[in-house]
Formats: C-alpha cells, sequence, structure tokens
C-alpha cells in the first residue's frame, strides 16, 4: 500500500468530502459527511480528525501528509484564503485557510470548488490533450471553471467564472444574487423546477420535468429548450472570448445529458461565429463527483513547487461523450 501524501477537501452544501492520495495523486481513500451542523472551524476540526482516521485504516502515518488541498463554494479572497460568504450555509468573512492550518499543521491551499474541478478534469478527466479547458456544473445553481495553459485563471478579483450570473433574458427572472435574468435564474436545476411547478400548479423538480418532457409533456419540453438555449448562449461566449478545447458539463443536471446536451450543443453552434480552424466541443464530465477532490490534490501537490503535469494519468476512464470527439455527445 501507497502512503498518503496528500489530504484533499471538497465543500459542498450538503456534504463534505475528505480523501488522501498518494505522491503519484492516486486516490487511496475517502470519506463524506454531512454539511449540516458545522461551522467553519468546526468543519475543518472534523476533516482533520477523518484524515487522522483514514491514515489509520490505511496503516500510515500522519507524518507522511505532506499538504492539504480546500475547494469551497464561493466567492473566496484568495489571497488569504477567506470565504467572503456562503449564504446557503450563513458563513461570511470565514478564515478558511487559517482554519485549515492550524488543525492539520500542514500546507493549505485553497481554491474556488469549480475551479477546482476544472483543474481535475483537465489532468485526469474529459479535459486531458486540452490545453484549455471550461467546466460548467449545472445543479441547484450553475458554476464555471477555466484552465488556460494548465494553471486555474481566477481572474483579478478572483471572480472568474461567475457564468450563473451573466444576464441572458433582460428583465428576466429574480436570481438568489438579486439581480433579474442571470443564467441561473433560467437554467439551474433548481430554476427549472421552479418555472416547471409555476407552470402545472404544483411542486415539480428538474428530475421530473424532464421526465416528462421525454415522454413529450410539450409544455416541459419547452422549459427544457428554454433552458439549454440559455446555457448555449453562455457557452458561445465563452468560445468567442476564451476558445478553449473543450468545455465539459457536468452537476445534477447533466444525468440527463443525452436529451439535454444536443439542445445546448445546437444553440451554442447557432450563436458561435464560424471560424476555419475552430471544433466546438461539449461533452459530458466522465468523473462522477471526483473531480473536485482530484483537483484539490492537484493543488495541494502543487504547494511543493510540483506541477500537475509531472503526475502519472490517473486510472479514470472517459465517458463515451468525453471520447466522441467534437460536438458529440
Amino acid at each position: 500500500m501507497n502512503s498518503p501524501a496528500y489530504a484533499a477537501v471538497d465543500i459542498g452544501g450538503t456534504k463534505v468530502s475528505v480523501a488522501l492520495f498518494d505522491q503519484k495523486l492516486q486516490l487511496l481513500s475517502s470519506d463524506t459527511f454531512p454539511t449540516a451542523g458545522f461551522h467553519c472551524g468546526s468543519l475543518a476540526t472534523e476533516c482533520h480528525k477523518r484524515a487522522l482516521q483514514q491514515c489509520e485504516a490505511l496503516g500510515a502515518s500522519y507524518d507522511c501528509i505532506h499538504a492539504v488541498g480546500v475547494a469551497s463554494p464561493g466567492p473566496l479572497d484568495l489571497k488569504t484564503g477567506t470565504i467572503l460568504h456562503i449564504p446557503t450555509l450563513q458563513w461570511r468573512d470565514e478564515p478558511l485557510k487559517q482554519y485549515f492550518e492550524d488543525r492539520f499543521k500542514r500546507r493549505v491551499t485553497v481554491e474556488n470548488d469549480t475551479n477546482a474541478a476544472a483543474l481535475g478534469e483537465y489532468r485526469f478527466g474529459a479535459g486531458q490533450g486540452y490545453s484549455s479547458v471550461v467546466y460548467i456544473t449545472v445543479s441547484t445553481g450553475i458554476g464555471c471553471g477555466i484552465v488556460l495553459g494548465g494553471r486555474i485563471y481566477d481572474g483579478a478579483a478572483d471572480a472568474a467564472g461567475e457564468l450563473g450570473h451573466m444576464k441572458v433574458i433582460r428583465g428576466g427572472r429574480p436570481c438568489g444574487c438579486g439581480g433579474k435574468g442571470c443564467l441561473e435564474a433560467h437554467a439551474s436545476g433548481r430554476s427549472i423546477g421552479e418555472i416547471a411547478s409555476e407552470r402545472r400548479g404544483k411542486f415539480t423538480d428538474a428530475r421530473e420535468t424532464f421526465r416528462l418532457a421525454r415522454e413529450g409533456d410539450l409544455e416541459m419540453l419547452e422549459i427544457i429548450d428554454q433552458a439549454a438555449e440559455a446555457i448555449g448562449y453562455a457557452i458561445s461566449v465563452l468560445y468567442q472570448i476564451l476558445d478553449p478545447g473543450v468545455v465539459i458539463m457536468g452537476g445534477s443536471v447533466t444525468r440527463d445529458f443525452d436529451f439535454f446536451g444536443p439542445r445546448i450543443i445546437s444553440a451554442a453552434e447557432e450563436y458561435i461565429q464560424p471560424h476555419p480552424l475552430r471544433q466546438i466541443r461539449i461533452v459530458k464530465s466522465g468523473f462522477d463527483g471526483q473531480q473536485v477532490l482530484m483537483g484539490a490534490a492537484c493543488l495541494a501537490a502543487e504547494t511543493e513547487g510540483r506541477r500537475i503535469h509531472d503526475f502519472p494519468r490517473a486510472r479514470f476512464s472517459r465517458s463515451p461523450a468525453a471520447a466522441a470527439g467534437p460536438g458529440a455527445l
């Protein structure tokens, strides 16, 4: 059994995952617990406890752990490792990096969770072989991570990739951010369910909306088509500005990617200006939620001056969608 070298943490709105990786960034063990009931400091304590338990289960010493990568929802101040505000957890101005350094007594790197996912996809997932990768998650909300030249692009204010709050409909539906017409307010899993509930006069979640649309319910199909149109438009803007090698889609809504994906691709292709050398690749993630942990582990390793290109490819296979090529599913 290889000894653990890096700890990775993925803080989600409903659950937290803690994992240990070896020097080659192979996953050795992982554990998950609910986010509810913890404030930021006590959550760091619990993550440290779980890491110790995993070391013990592996028969390894905690001294083997060199560094820790922590992925969290944002917005974040990456220079200080501070969570500025997570409304769903009621966390504000939390010194996340300091909490984890105090508990783990190791070097800690903090990053936005969607950016960490993009890095994980770039090195070990559907982004392998591309110099620039965009990862979009469509779930309760919508997030976007960007990797350019093998490095996460955070932006001047650590705010790059806020795709969910790009305005797609002038004066559209109200968004949780306080604005109107945001992509998240029209195309996230939550908003798809809310729109369907309003139309049907009874509670309907996104999964039920997709099921009804597949069965031929024209009203539900219209909701799905409008969401796909909005996402396709947003992707077209990313292509026009960044010209990524591939756009990878993840999140709970992509469970229906076989149905949703072609509509997104069709809308994006309609909006993107043709270019003789450009190939539009919009694919589904081949990971089952591990891309965030993989990215966090990469960030931990980089604190030792290692580049992610130094590591062998992880033993993860691409999904058929990711391997199929331009505009394929």
